[in-house]
């Protein structure tokens, strides 16, 4: 099973403001679901539970320690720990971790693959994505979309895979 984040942050790193997203892109959403369709997502409870939530329409595995879990959104199933969730995703090819901070930052040491967008701006909010250490990841992928009508940021779309270790 290949790991991987999905996640779109302002160059302060800031993901959201009040569990909502602090910007509207709709071009930056048709490229999530361009790159998410088919696959698997992996979140904890805040973000499954968020107004701007994302939710495969193939399977959406959630992290709480909840004894039973309202999910609402399905299909979905719930995990109790990290564990129990890799054992129910163990026959998936990808899966993506789309939050919150928490499992970024236990699962960022261990994905293969980042889908990193990046707005470029510094954006007030109360919840950012962790420090990442780009030397350590190879950019594959990168496209620029500027601001426009449509858009108040401009942003990046961007794929990383881990480097190789010398």
């Amino acid at each position: 099973m290949q790991l991987a984040i999905s996640a779109a942050m302002s160059e302060n790193r800031c993901i959201g403001r009040n569990n909502h997203l602090p910007w509207k892109l709709p071009d930056e959403w048709a490229y999530f679901r361009s790159i998410s369709k088919g696959k698997a997502f992996l979140m904890g409870r805040k973000s499954y539970e968020s107004v701007d939530g994302l939710y495969s329409t193939y399977r959406n595995i959630v992290i709480s320690r909840h004894p039973n879990l309202p999910l609402p959104h399905q299909p979905a199933e719930q995990a109790h720990s990290l564990d129990e969730a890799f054992h129910l995703l163990n026959q998936e090819k990808e899966v993506l971790v789309l939050g919150g901070v928490s499992l970024f930052e236990e699962l960022l040491p261990k994905v293969d693959k980042l889908y990193l967008s990046i707005i470029h701006a510094d954006i007030e909010g109360d919840v950012f994505f962790p420090e990442v250490d780009f030397s350590e990841w190879k950019c594959t992928f990168s496209q620029y979309h500027p601001a426009d009508e449509q858009h108040a940021y401009a942003f990046s779309m961007n794929q990383y895979v881990r480097a190789p270790k010398p």
